[in-house]
C-alpha cells in the first residue's frame, strides 16, 4: 500500500473518530442541559418569572385587543379570532355582573347575543382563510369586520361596567360614611378611656 493510501486511510480513521466523539459529545450536553434545565425550572424563582411572563402575555394580548383594521391584517387568522372571542366574551361577563347588580343594561344582552352570532359567522370566515388567494381582497374585508365587532364588544363593555359603577356609587358612599362615623365614634370612645385612666 502506498503512502497515499495510508494517508487516506489515517485521514478516514481519524475524521470518524472525531465524528463520532462530536456526536457523542453533543448528546452529553444535550443530557446534561435537560437535566440542569430541568432542576432550574423546578425553582421557586423560575416559576414565579415564567408565571409573570405568562400574565405579562396575557396582558399585553387584552391590551392589544383594541387594534385597527389594518393592524389586524398583520395577524394570523387563530390570533384574529382569538382577540374577536375575547373582546366579545368580556362584554358578556360585564353585562351579566351589571344586570346581577340591578344596573340599568337596557338592551345590552341582547346586543350581546347578536354579537356572539355575528362572531361566529366571522368566525366561521376567518377558518376559511386559506381558501382565498391573497390578491382576491376578501381576508381584509373579513378582518374589518373582526375589528369593527371587537369595537362594539369593548363600547358594550364599557357601557357596562359604567353602569355598575353608577349603581354601586350609593352604596361606596354610604358604607364610607358608615365607616368614617364609626372610626370617630371608636375614637371619641378611646379619648373617654384614657381621661378616666388619667385621672
Amino acid at each position: 500500500m502506498s503512502f497515499l493510501a495510508h494517508a487516506l486511510v489515517v485521514v478516514l480513521i481519524a475524521g470518524g473518530i472525531m465524528l463520532l466523539g462530536t456526536v457523542a459529545a453533543f448528546f452529553v450536553v444535550r443530557r446534561l442541559a435537560r437535566r440542569r434545565w430541568r432542576q432550574v425550572r423546578e425553582h421557586a424563582v423560575t416559576r414565579g418569572v415564567l408565571s409573570g411572563l405568562s400574565t405579562l402575555s396575557a396582558w399585553r394580548e387584552r391590551r392589544g385587543v383594541r387594534v385597527p383594521s389594518h393592524e389586524l391584517s398583520h395577524v394570523t387568522a387563530a390570533r384574529a379570532r382569538r382577540l374577536m372571542w375575547m373582546a366579545i366574551e368580556d362584554a358578556e361577563a360585564a353585562v351579566k355582573h351589571a344586570d346581577a347588580s340591578h344596573a340599568p343594561v337596557a338592551e345590552l344582552p341582547a346586543v350581546c347575543r347578536s354579537l356572539r352570532r355575528v362572531g361566529a359567522e366571522l368566525d366561521r370566515m376567518l377558518r376559511l382563510e386559506r381558501r382565498l388567494a391573497a390578491d382576491q381582497g376578501g381576508p381584509d374585508a373579513v378582518r374589518t369586520q373582526v375589528a369593527e365587532v371587537i369595537r362594539a364588544a369593548r363600547d358594550v363593555q364599557s357601557a357596562a361596567l359604567r353602569a355598575c359603577s353608577d349603581a354601586t356609587a350609593p352604596q361606596v358612599h354610604s358604607l364610607v360614611r358608615t365607616a368614617r362615623e364609626e372610626i370617630e365614634i371608636v375614637g371619641a370612645a378611646l379619648s373617654r378611656m384614657r381621661s378616666v385612666a388619667s385621672h
